[in-house]
This record gives structure tokens, C-alpha cells and sequence, in this order.
């Protein structure tokens, strides 16, 4: 008796169709990994993934905290420069210069500390995040990173421009106080 076995292009043909399934499996399931719907886009921001907004928000935090070591040392200058200005009053020269112009910086750097703290409140809110720090309103937490970077960016540039006025405003007083002191400065180059 002989046994009739399949055709071998039948063979193939079962094998091609076998490997088909097996990857469309495989790629299917990793396609659809965070979620069944695509990505809804984010004004301003595109169409990050949850990894992605969860890792901006932590880098928020982090920009965060540097700009309160910033605001700190913004503190400490300040208290630098009010030395400056009594030990100045004290050999009798005139300060009015260097008053006014620590008056504008301190007066920016009060508004630079309130937008900080406006930038912290929407960084740490957790608005469209969960306490875990996961994603859970797409659209939610892209405002607030949007938001909080605003915010940070506001100060960050606020107060570079407060040391900057505080800076010309001693240049100026030196210049007032000796117009003719013509010695070159030290410079960071040769």
C-alpha cells in the first residue's frame, strides 16, 4: 500500500502562512502597546508619548530646583552689593547710583521669586499626572509642562536681565565716580 503525502508546494505554502500568523502576532500586540487608539496631539507640543511627557515633567522639576539655587545666589548678591553700597556711604562718596539700581534689582528679583513660585505651583500640581507620576489626561499634562516651562523660562530670563541692569549700573557709578580712570580690566582672554 502506498501512503500519499502532501505536495511539497501544499508543504510550503502551509509553512509560509504558519510564519505569517507567528509575526503579525508578534508585531500586532507591540504596535498597540499604549493603547488602542493613536497618539491624540498636544497643542503646542505635538504627539509625544506618555514616556516622553513623563520625562519632560521631570526635567521641569529638575530645571526647577536649579533656578532656586539661581534665585538663592540672586539673594546673596544682593546682600554682596548692599555692602558694597554702606561701606561706599561710609567713606562719604556718593551711592545714589548704586541704590537705585540695587532698588530695580531687588524689586525684579521679588518678581522673579513669585513667578517661580507661580512655575512650581503648576510643575507640582500633578495636573494630568498621577501620583505615581504615570500620565493619566494626555491633554492635561501637556498644559501644564507647557505651562510650567513658560513660567520657569519668564524668570529665568526676568533675572538675567535684573543682574545684567544691576551690573550697569556699577560700571555706570565707577565711571560717574572716576571718568577718567582709563585702566584696562582683566578680561577672560589674553
Amino acid at each position: 500500500m502506498k501512503i500519499h503525502m502532501p505536495s511539497k508546494q501544499f508543504l510550503i505554502n502551509s509553512l509560509s502562512i504558519l510564519i505569517a500568523i507567528a509575526v503579525l502576532l508578534t508585531i500586532v500586540p507591540a504596535v498597540y502597546a499604549e493603547g488602542d487608539t493613536p497618539l491624540s496631539a498636544i497643542p503646542g507640543l505635538g504627539r509625544p508619548n506618555n514616556n516622553t511627557l513623563i520625562r519632560m515633567h521631570k526635567q521641569e522639576g529638575t530645571w526647577y530646583s536649579e533656578q532656586e539655587v539661581l534665585l538663592k545666589q540672586a539673594d546673596t548678591l544682593a546682600a554682596n552689593f548692599q555692602t558694597l553700597v554702606d561701606a561706599q556711604s561710609k567713606e562719604g562718596k556718593n551711592v545714589t547710583i548704586l541704590q537705585d539700581g540695587l532698588a530695580a534689582f531687588r524689586s525684579e528679583l521679588a518678581i522673579c521669586k513669585e513667578i517661580h513660585l507661580a512655575a512650581g505651583a503648576t510643575i507640582f500640581s500633578l495636573v494630568g499626572f498621577k501620583a505615581n507620576g504615570d500620565v493619566r489626561d494626555r491633554l492635561a499634562a501637556g498644559q501644564s509642562l507647557i505651562d510650567g516651562r513658560a513660567a520657569i523660562k519668564d524668570a529665568h530670563v526676568r533675572l538675567a536681565i535684573a543682574v545684567t541692569e544691576l551690573r550697569r549700573s556699577f560700571a555706570h557709578w565707577r565711571q560717574v565716580r572716576n571718568p577718567f580712570d582709563r585702566t584696562p580690566r582683566p578680561t577672560a582672554y589674553p
